[in-house]
């Protein structure tokens, strides 16, 4: 009877795990439990119920216990010790089939895993400041460069020219700034005081008027012009004419006695040291400027020297008219003027660099000294430099050409910072914190698992045919140089406010006194263990004791299964179908 009993307890089994058809003919997993547990050997009704126990209810003490813990299912009742005497005539594979690994509550309900691909976390984007040629490029791509390196380097002839133009004109600047700053030079006042009184002179001439010695003066000197007009005019007289004639045949005669004499010692060795020589010599030159007298008087006056002379005396007469009709009230206005003038710089002299002058000069200064800033960061603009240590990823110029300020030059990023940014469904994004750690697994590197941390849990969603998710951004930390941006990969984060605990069946749930047990498998026997009930998780209910360890199977069984990835299956092991909700989506949302 019992062998008959167990075929069809087995078989039974079989059907509620392929296809979880026994479960949706009986009603819940734990009705289904409990109809397989009284099938068992000395399980019937009646002695279930000569206990005292029976199955869980919402009203009942241990259905109401179980409830506060957390548990929102019945629980099987009964005695543990009494459960394992049961269990203890069966098989070690009769006991497996009718056991579950319990899990970690954490790897399951508080892990949520999205999909996505590794990017550089920043890149630095280096752009012209300044117009220029490419000069130079000593940067490729894939090149690894230190902050403060040369990227390119621009043609640096015309900043150059602009620094030496703001240099000059700083210093011209600082100069007349210094200059009023300077004490008055005593010198520079004497001869401001020599200019007022010359021109207060003027001024008191033409106020006057002439007096008697300048008018003779100027008479005289209009006379004196008009002869030497005259004489040019006319040509010299007979009596000048004999008088240079008389005056040159004089002095050719002189000449012709000193020749004599001359020729007469001309044999010495010496001849140029003897009176004789000397005196020839003065002979000759008298009578050439003798001549040369006579051929001037002789000459006509040229047109020039006439124009020449008539130009004098005619400025000399109207010197002497001017003098005669006294001074116009616009030349005493402009002399006046000219007085004012210099008695306000003789005054400035005395008194000092002025405020308002001292002011203009120093903003001068400083507008010289901000454009030769500007000039200077034009000319180091010709050389930009790597803003940070990285990596080359693109070289947007060339030698030889002509760039304009605003140009991107090059893009370069830390190899070693990156990130994964993911996409979190709205069921899932309340489990996530910033900071939160998470591991992430590479497509292009199986079976390895790198570190990561939450940076950043976007504020608002993005939907996209109907699903909502929220973009998470998750820091690699210390990432392997094999890593490489674009690559595909999964994040796992564990939420570990989830609470510590282990899930187990349902149906594995039993109460014992004021308690609760499950009872675990431990060396081939069933062995009550009293645990704390939590949450409930579908088929599954989280429960806590000192006395779990993670390779611990538990008696109880479920229609689903949690496989290696921590998803909720239906039917065996490799057999189940996704599902919805808890039993076909990845744990917490994100990428199926």
């Amino acid at each position: 009877m019992k062998k008959f009993l167990w075929a069809i307890f087995l078989l039974i089994l079989a059907l509620a795990l392929v296809a979880g058809g026994f479960v949706a003919a009986v009603g819940s997993p734990q009705e289904a439990w409990s109809r397989v547990r009284a099938l068992l050997p000395g399980n019937s009704q009646t002695a279930a119920t000569q206990r005292g126990t029976a199955t869980f209810g919402p009203n009942s003490q241990a259905g109401t216990q179980a409830t506060q813990n957390g548990a929102t299912a019945p629980f099987a009742a009964g005695d543990g010790a009494d459960a394992a005497a049961r269990f203890a005539n069966l098989t070690p594979e009769q006991l497996e089939a009718m056991t579950t690994q319990i899990r970690a509550a954490a790897d399951v309900t508080g892990q949520v895993s999205a999909a996505g691909n590794i990017q550089l976390a920043s890149k630095q984007f280096v752009v012209l400041e300044t117009d220029g040629i490419v000069q130079e490029l000593p940067v490729r791509v894939g090149d690894d460069v230190a902050a403060g390196d040369l990227l390119a380097a621009l043609n640096p002839a015309d900043a150059e020219k602009a620094v030496e133009r703001a240099l000059l004109s700083l210093a011209s600047a600082q100069l007349s700034l210094e200059k009023l700053y300077d004490e008055t030079d005593p010198a520079d006042i004497a001869s401001a005081a020599a200019d007022l009184e010359s021109v207060q002179e003027n001024l008191a001439d033409l106020l006057n008027g002439p007096n008697q010695r300048e008018l003779a003066a100027s008479q005289a000197n209009a006379s004196a012009a008009w002869a030497k007009y005259n004489d040019l005019l006319a040509g010299p007289s007979n009596a000048e004419l004999t008088q240079l004639s008389t005056n040159m045949r004089k002095m050719e005669v002189a000449l012709a006695e000193a020749r004599r004499d001359y020729e007469k010692v001309s044999w010495r060795p010496d001849v140029g040291q003897t009176p004789q020589s000397a005196a020839m010599e003065k002979a000759t030159i008298d009578y050439e400027n003798a001549a040369a007298a006579y051929d001037e008087s002789t000459a006509p006056a040229s047109t020039s020297d006439v124009q020449s002379a008539l130009s004098q005396a005619q400025s000399a007469q109207k010197q002497l008219d001017d003098l005669l009709d006294g001074a116009s009230a616009a030349e005493i206005a402009a002399a006046a003027a000219q007085v004012a003038s210099k008695e306000a710089t003789l005054a400035d002299l005395r008194a000092g660099p002025d405020a308002n002058a001292l002011e203009t000069a120093q903003i001068a200064v400083d507008k010289a000294f901000l454009d030769l800033e500007d000039a200077a960061a034009a000319l180091a603009a010709t050389r930009p430099l790597a803003p940070v240590d990285g990596t080359i990823l693109a070289v947007n110029l060339t030698v030889g050409q002509r760039v304009g300020s605003g140009s991107s030059a090059v893009t370069l990023a830390r190899r070693d910072n990156l990130e994964l940014q993911v996409n979190v469904a709205e069921v899932d994004v309340s489990k996530l914190s910033l900071g939160q750690p998470a591991q992430i697994t590479l497509d292009a590197l199986p079976g390895e698992n790198f570190a990561g941390e939450v940076i950043s849990i976007a504020p608002a969603a993005e939907s996209a045919s109907g699903v909502v998710n929220y973009p998470v951004t998750i820091r690699l930390i210390n990432p392997d140089s094999r890593v490489l941006s674009g690559m595909t990969s999964v994040a796992v984060l564990v939420n570990e406010a989830a609470g510590a605990g282990w899930l187990v069946p349902a149906t594995a749930v039993r109460g014992a006194g004021d308690g609760t047990q499950v009872l675990v498998l431990r060396d081939g026997a069933p062995t009550p263990v009293a645990v704390t009930v939590g949450a409930r998780q579908g088929e599954w209910v989280v429960v806590d004791s000192p006395e779990l360890q993670a390779d611990d199977r538990v008696v109880g069984t479920t229609a689903s299964f949690i496989n290696q990835e921590n998803q909720v299956r239906f039917g065996p092991p490799g057999a189940g179908q996704s599902g919805g909700g808890v039993f076909g989506r990845p744990p917490g949302g994100g990428q199926p």
